[in-house]
């Protein structure tokens, strides 16, 4: 675009020192930078003192200079005064953004305003510039809270209708998400949910009526874990869910509720942490399911696999027993046909006859007894126990009758572990299984050592021997399979059935030749995947229960 320049221009666009002074006030009460131009030159022919502040420019470095040297270069100066001179002649006012540059060469972002000015002196241009670098940088933050926004409501008023239009979006917003909340918690129907603070207490509830039978007002600060049909130890449990939900966002289990009839109701429990913008922990949300159908279903399913599992282990079973019924039948074959023959047996020979009957009739009593454990589910009585104190008492037991220097047992146990929930019998029963086998497997004499440590939230028992190690091909937790000659192959099968029930698990690892490590992994007592005390109440308690009245969640357990 070609300017025109004047060969001559006015000392001022002002033709008073009246209107001058007013023009110094009028500036000094805005926030914006003021400045004048000459329309044909495109001159600074005034400049105020907040030009100077914005700029740097005192008013004798740029008075009847171009305008263009406040541009960073000739297109961002065109860009500006080339749009705003034909909109000025027509309307008179402009508005829009350009790039400026400071004294010292700084680039910055601003807001214009030109008015189109007509005098006795000729024709000008009014600029009101606005440094918009700092709103730049707000504007990319968004905040949805309304306190937020009514702070910087107070900030400008030139920021109040953008600032009231993101309230109004996040008032939508809301709006839309309380809708759909509200929707949706009317269609869920098989599901009470529950709102909890920050250390599992109820501050509110929906659904809880139909599936529980208490209105919102009931639960509204009742803890978490009054609901369930627990023993008041634990109820530590279901606080050690919250803390798991606290470290995984989400985690799941089943237990039974306890109605406010006082009938128990089998649900499947989900609890999922909610956390404020900053990422700390606001409180959770609890979803409860009827799971009454679905736990049948899966105890059906599990009771037929059981089933086919005695089928099976039955055939096996016989194929066990064949064996000792063929060599009792030929003794018995023998000193039926002596007998008939009139062969009358020494009486060493009657003895060792009846030494070996007795010696398969005992190992088929032994098969039976371990095949009927390993039939049936355990039953546990769970109680808190002391690993390392139930370690030292059992190793004593393990070792052989001919113990001899041979032998050395190494613990490393170590006393802070926490308690876990076991029945200490059946532990017991796990750990003298493993022992045995491990001196059996060294009949030249070895190292045992016996070691305990936690490692991800479990606790670990690992018992290592030095004898011959296991064939590789040979999973010892298969029902009647044995390294031993003599061995009825149910003892590690036992085993895991017990380490199972306690939420736990077994596995080893060997080496022909050079030893084998058997490891069990047990949850702590306070974990979420800790066993649990049997709930079904004797007839004493039922009584008591069915006598106290009044709400049971506000009873002390």
């Amino acid at each position: 675009m070609e300017l025109k320049h004047s060969a001559k221009l006015p000392l001022s666009v002002f033709s008073s020192p009246a209107d001058r002074k007013f023009f110094t006030a009028l500036c000094k009460g805005l926030v914006q930078a003021v400045f004048i131009i000459e329309s044909n030159s495109l001159t600074v022919v005034d400049w105020s003192e907040n030009a100077e502040g914005l700029f740097n420019f005192s008013r004798d470095e740029i008075l009847h200079q171009s305008v263009e040297r406040l541009f960073p270069d000739r297109s961002g100066f065109e860009r500006v005064h080339g749009r705003a001179l034909s909109v000025l002649r027509g309307s008179g006012f402009w508005r829009g953004e350009g790039e400026y540059r400071r004294r010292d060469g700084a680039v910055f972002t601003a807001e214009t305003t030109q008015i189109w000015l007509s005098t006795d002196h000729g024709d000008y241009i009014i600029a009101l510039v606005r440094d918009l670098s700092e709103n730049k940088e707000r504007d990319e933050i968004v905040h949805w809270l309304n306190e937020e926004l009514a702070r910087r409501f107070d900030e400008r008023a030139s920021e109040l209708i953008a600032r009231g239009d993101e309230l109004q979006r996040a008032e939508t917003e809301r709006g839309q998400t309380e809708r759909l909340l509200n929707v949706l918690m009317r269609n869920i129907t098989n599901n009470a949910i529950l709102f909890l603070s920050a250390e599992g207490y109820v501050i509110h509830s929906k659904g809880t009526e139909q599936l529980l039978g208490y209105v919102a007002e009931d639960l509204d600060g009742i803890h978490f874990s009054r609901l369930f049909k627990t023993a008041p130890e634990d109820q530590r449990r279901w606080s050690a869910m919250l803390e798991s939900a606290k470290q995984q966002s989400t985690v799941r289990d089943y237990d039974l509720l306890l109605r406010k009839d006082r009938s128990q109701l089998h649900v499947r429990v989900e609890i999922v942490a909610l956390r404020d913008e900053a990422g700390a922990l606001s409180g959770y949300i609890g979803f409860l399911r009827d799971d009454t159908e679905q736990k049948r279903i899966r105890d059906q399913l599990r009771e037929k696999e059981h089933l086919a599992s005695i089928g099976t282990a039955t055939a096996m079973l016989a194929h066990e027993i064949r064996n000792p019924l063929n060599g009792m039948s030929t003794t018995v074959q023998f000193l039926e046909r002596s007998l008939q023959n009139n062969f009358e047996p020494t009486k060493e020979m009657v003895i060792s006859t009846l030494h070996d009957l007795k010696s398969e009739i005992a190992r088929l009593q032994t098969l039976l007894a371990e095949f009927h454990v390993i039939s049936q589910p355990q039953q546990m009585s769970f109680q808190p126990v002391q690993l390392a104190e139930l370690l030292r008492n059992v190793m004593p037991l393990a070792v052989p009758e001919f113990f001899n220097n041979g032998f050395k047992i190494v613990e490393e146990l170590d006393p802070k572990l926490p308690l876990i929930r076991g029945d200490r019998d059946k532990l017991k029963q796990v750990f003298l299984n493993i022992a045995k086998n491990a001196f059996e497997a060294m009949p030249d004499g070895g190292s045992l050592t016996v070691k305990t440590y936690s490692r991800d939230e479990t606790i670990c028992i690992e018992i290592t021997d030095t004898g011959t190690g296991i064939p590789d091909g040979l999973n010892v937790f298969d029902l009647f399979r044995s390294t031993k000659a003599h061995g009825t192959g149910l003892g590690l099968a036992i085993a895991r059935q017990i380490v199972l029930a306690h939420g736990g698990a077994i596995e080893y690892t060997s080496k022909l030749g050079t030893g084998t490590t058997f490891r069990v992994t047990l949850p702590p007592m306070n974990s979420a995947a800790a066993p649990r005390a049997s709930r079904a109440p004797s007839a004493a308690q039922a009584t008591l229960e069915s006598g106290r009245g009044g709400d049971p969640l506000r009873q002390v357990p």
